[in-house]
């Protein structure tokens, strides 16, 4: 067994090699696997400063790189990443007959609370949906793209990723690439559809001949995740809300649905999860919904 391994340009290697091995294994994301990149680098960043490599390091300095990170005051779902990250890469290493012992064993993770998800009411979405107006180009590409996201129930990822051959305007269909390159067929309404055909006509004068990704910016370039996050806070902001992120649009859409009398697997199979406790997380219907549930469903209610 190797009892070291090549610092400098290697170190590089073997962080590539480890996100391609946790990329076939478990199918991450593009952006889970760059934050697992960087996981890994500031490790090994950490103990290049204390004259060690990641063959060499005892359980003591795993334990004092999370010591160090927690005195950063990460937030606990970072340090609880941080942790399950370096477990991983030790199991790599192991597997690579790099090591034969896991210096990570035994070491307890940061217990993460559980904590509700907040949706927003319809009233909250409605005022959202209607915040985007103009008629310049990306005033209305805003407009389709917040009525996607909600209205299907996609990541930011898979909406900044929609291809023009993607969509069906006449069936009102969108074909979606999520987690794992999983593919999947969501519905989206008729309002979506209106403001896609609207926007898709100024696109095409604006950009005649122009193929590629549904949504660009005003120049014609993808758009960014960070450019979405700042828009849509922006955009809450002038809907008087507070904090608004993308995801949360996600969790409402699901959480709408199951208000609504939907079924939880049809739900299930249009956020495109693959266990369906996944899909159970996203939903918290309120008492009301309860107490109709009761009164339509129990005999002595």
């Amino acid at each position: 067994m190797e009892n070291s391994v090549p610092a400098a340009e290697s170190q590089k290697t073997l962080i590539d090699e480890f996100i391609r091995q946790i990329r076939v294994e478990r199918g991450l994301s593009p952006n889970t696997q760059t934050t697992y990149g960087y996981q890994v680098a500031g490790y090994l960043k950490f103990l290049q400063a204390k004259g060690k490599t990641p063959i060499d390091a005892a359980r003591e300095d795993v334990l004092a790189y999370l010591e160090a990170r927690h005195a950063n005051k990460l937030r606990l779902s970072t340090m609880f990443a941080t942790a399950i990250v370096t477990r991983q890469f030790y199991r790599f290493l192991i597997e690579r007959k790099l090591r034969s012992d896991d210096p990570t064993a035994g070491i307890r993770l940061p217990r993460l609370k559980t904590r509700e998800r907040r949706v927003l009411s319809l009233q909250e979405a409605e005022r959202l949906m209607t915040q985007p107006t103009g008629n310049r180009f990306h005033q209305i590409r805003n407009k389709a793209m917040m009525e996607m996201i909600y209205s299907a129930g996609l990541r930011v990822s898979e909406l900044l990723n929609l291809k023009l051959d993607n969509l069906d305007l006449d069936k009102r269909l969108v074909r979606v690439l999520g987690k794992g390159d999983k593919e999947r067929v969501v519905p989206f309404g008729h309002q979506t559809g209106e403001a896609l055909y609207c926007y898709l006509g100024t696109r095409k004068k604006r950009f005649p001949g122009e193929s590629g990704m549904v949504f660009l910016s005003s120049r014609g370039k993808r758009l960014t995740r960070g450019w979405f996050w700042w828009w849509l806070r922006r955009t809450g902001t002038l809907a008087g809300l507070r904090q608004v992120y993308p995801h949360q649009l996600r969790h409402t859409f699901a959480t709408h649905l199951l208000l609504g009398g939907a079924d939880l697997r049809a739900i299930q199979e249009l956020l495109g999860h693959s266990n369906i406790s996944t899909t159970e997380k996203y939903t918290h219907p309120d008492l009301e919904f309860l107490k109709r549930t009761c009164q339509r469903a129990h005999p002595r209610f």
